[in-house]
């Protein structure tokens, strides 16, 4: 396998779509559980991080300062005649009669993420939604959730594909974890009294993800979605935010509201092997049979970096670019699109040349894009992903970095800390009234850039 075949698998480019076949009646799988958690069976995986979170080895959440509850399910059933038996993990309130009705669904990260969960933590607590990871994968199961406890994951297994598939891209592979979370959706959304559920109503189910998530949810909508129905012919998934991924097919997610979610950095992360690739961006619609939006974020990297004060490269200061508060609205925004119909605000696209290379500004930051006052009222130069030498790992690509202004162009762009202050403060309220970020999430960055102002 060649370093941009490598690369495609794991992070999520989709460079090409099956044409579904027609839609066919979904088997259900049997559930059990939930299975207990002893000082013999150990703790249930709980993902290795939360990206576009970023944190490794992060503890258990807390869940039940929120008034939530995790549970974990087996589910078991066939693909193509193939059996499996696999792990549902499952957070929802502790008092059901805040169950919202809607469920946010993912598919385990091959790396043991949970992007899905991380983005939304706080939206999936603050409405009453429910959530579900699904270790549809193979890669994820034999080599995240089974290294984690092999005990509690010893009697699991997926099918194995022919020999050579590739179990992060299209593929086989990638095939039977699109056949299990079509199963796992209509089973969700029949609602068994003995699921994860009790029988509470499953009116809207979401499926999301990033980077490699991202991509297989790209190619769930592409592959899956228009034969993953319902007995009523009605869709099991209702919306999709596939993030930090792209295709090379145009998106759509005919009768399920899609948002697509890319920041700066992901487009020349994903060009770094093939700069000749270029990525479906289409138009958004409001279109019934059509509802689509795509934003793409200037400044953000793949992964976060904010906070960090210390590169792995010498010299280097982490961007300190904000991607959490971003996504998380872009989640809010299909949420409300999917359970009330509430339009979601048009985002301007990244201004790119024909050859695919950023536009950018007189201090080297890109123009156009969702702006924020990293980009408007900047105290540096932002590079979204930094270069590689050779030799270098690919990872490196994947977090931002900033050259910081001089003294000298800060009070000769400001003038004083107080205007520079008032400038990022009137940003980040545009960022508020334009529905890119919460009001709470602008009144905690407005008080962290206060307390640590540039000059």
């Amino acid at each position: 396998m060649n370093v941009l075949t490598r690369w495609v698998a794991f992070a999520g480019l989709v460079m090409a779509a099956a044409v579904p076949a027609a839609a066919q009646r979904v088997p259900l799988p049997q559930i059990s559980g939930p299975v207990a958690v002893t000082a013999a069976s150990g703790e249930a995986y709980r993902g290795s991080n939360e990206q576009p979170v970023a944190g490794p080895g992060l503890p258990m959440p807390d869940l039940e300062r929120v008034g939530y509850v995790q549970e974990e399910y087996i589910v078991s059933g066939t693909v193509d005649g193939k059996p499996y038996r696999t792990s549902l993990l499952v957070r929802k309130p502790k008092d059901m009669k805040r169950f919202s009705g809607l469920v946010g669904v993912e598919t385990i990260h091959a790396a043991g993420a949970i992007p899905f969960w991380g983005v939304g933590r706080e939206v999936w607590a603050a409405g009453g939604h429910g959530w579900v990871a699904v270790a549809s994968q193979r890669s994820a199961l034999e080599t995240q959730l089974k290294k984690f406890n092999p005990t509690r994951y010893a009697s699991m297994f997926l099918p194995e594909a022919p020999a050579g598939a590739n179990g992060m891209a299209s593929s086989p592979q990638d095939h039977i974890s699109q056949a299990i979370m079509t199963q796992v959706g209509a089973l969700l959304k029949s609602n068994p009294a003995s699921g994860p559920f009790g029988g509470a109503r499953v009116r809207y189910l979401l499926m999301g993800g990033a980077s490699q998530t991202g991509g297989t949810t790209l190619r769930y909508i592409e592959q899956s979605h228009g034969v993953a129905r319902l007995p009523s012919g009605k869709a099991i998934y209702d919306g999709y935010l596939p993030m930090e991924a792209f295709s090379t097919t145009r998106i759509a997610g005919g009768d399920a509201a899609v948002i697509h979610a890319v920041g700066e950095g992901d487009f020349r992360l994903f060009r770094i092997d093939d700069p000749e690739v270029r990525f479906s961006i289409r138009e958004d619609s409001d279109a019934p049979n059509d509802r689509f939006r795509e934003y793409e974020f200037a400044g953000a990297s793949h992964v976060p970096t904010r906070g960090r004060t210390a590169n792995n490269k010498p010299g280097e200061y982490p961007s300190q670019f904000p991607n959490p508060p971003f996504y998380k609205m872009a989640l809010l925004h299909l949420i409300e699109w999917v359970t009330k119909g509430t339009l979601p605000p048009h985002g301007p696209r990244l201004e790119q040349t024909a050859a695919g290379e950023m536009i950018r500004d007189e201090h080297g930051n890109v123009k156009g894009g969702i702006r924020s006052p990293w980009v408007d009222v900047p105290t540096a130069h932002i590079i979204a992903s930094p270069p590689i030498a050779a030799g270098e790992p690919h990872a490196r690509a994947q977090q931002g970095i900033q050259e910081n202004f001089p003294q000298a162009k800060l009070v000769q762009l400001y003038g004083t800390r107080e205007n520079y202050l008032q400038k990022f403060n009137n940003s980040t309220d545009r960022l508020v009234s334009g529905r890119w970020i919460t009001t709470a999430d602008g009144v905690k960055l407005k008080a962290e850039e206060a307390s640590k102002p540039p000059f």
